[in-house]
């Protein structure tokens, strides 16, 4: 079994707001030392997702973060803390704090965690099945401490609630926004910030969502979504987990 430590590295287009685009993940193989940098290749939803940033520069970027961490003829046998090695970054590349998974050993773990948070940098028929990223999510939920319990709860009316995760600590519910028709997605917003309302005195409830999109829609969801509840993108939900478990 390898224990490994992994952070995100989010790109945020506006420092004081919460929308970001997933760009890399550092991972750090706590029983070998081995280290890990994987980053994206499709810069076009980089640019798409902030058009006056710079594509060329931030791919420089990225590749000599991955120079300066993974192991070579410079810092082979030095210790390495990912805790400590994140600190420096603060504005618009940040990583969410690290977490800690447990993998077998013929499990290629770098692979699985990089398809996880830029599931999108890859072509449908390469991303993790649905059942992978349920058992992965389920496992970075019990890493924090928190009991899996059934998904149905009861809702102001005693009718029956499904969600994706509930804990012992906090509600789950995952929207994705990526290839959809936003403008849809406002009734079925609209019913979940209503229901999230309902919840708030007896659960903490997690929006989370996979991707920003372009639409001037998103938004009104956003908006919607995060009157009774957090709400959060995917590759920055560890921050979010420390806050409302704390």
């Amino acid at each position: 079994m390898y224990q490994i430590e992994y952070s995100p590295l989010n790109y945020y287009n506006n420092i004081i707001s919460d929308e970001c685009l997933c760009v890399g993940i550092l991972i750090h193989n706590l029983t070998t030392g081995k280290r890990d940098f994987r980053f994206i290749s499709n810069f076009n939803r980089f640019q798409s997702f902030d058009d006056e940033a710079d594509p060329e520069f931030i791919k420089l970027y990225l590749q000599g973060i991955k120079e300066e961490v993974e192991e070579n003829l410079f810092n082979n046998g030095k210790k390495f803390s990912i805790e400590e090695y994140i600190k420096i970054y603060v504005n618009s590349l940040r990583f969410a704090k690290p977490q800690i998974l447990n993998f077998e050993r013929n499990e290629d773990y770098a692979d699985i965690l990089s398809k996880m948070f830029m599931k999108f940098d890859f072509k449908k028929e390469k991303r993790l099945d649905h059942n992978k990223e349920r058992n992965i999510i389920k496992q970075m939920l019990v890493s924090n401490n928190l009991q899996i319990l059934s998904p149905k709860i009861s809702g102001e009316f005693d009718e029956e609630v499904n969600l994706d995760y509930v804990t012992n600590k906090l509600v789950i519910k995952y929207f994705s926004f990526k290839e959809k028709n936003i403008k849809k997605l406002i009734p079925s917003a609209r019913q979940w910030a209503f229901l999230a309302e309902e919840l708030k005195d007896r659960y903490n409830v997690l929006f989370v969502y996979d991707e920003i999109s372009s639409s001037p829609y998103s938004e009104t969801v956003l908006k919607m979504l995060r009157k009774y509840a957090k709400v959060c993108p995917f590759s920055a939900y560890s921050n979010y987990l420390k806050q409302m478990i704390a």
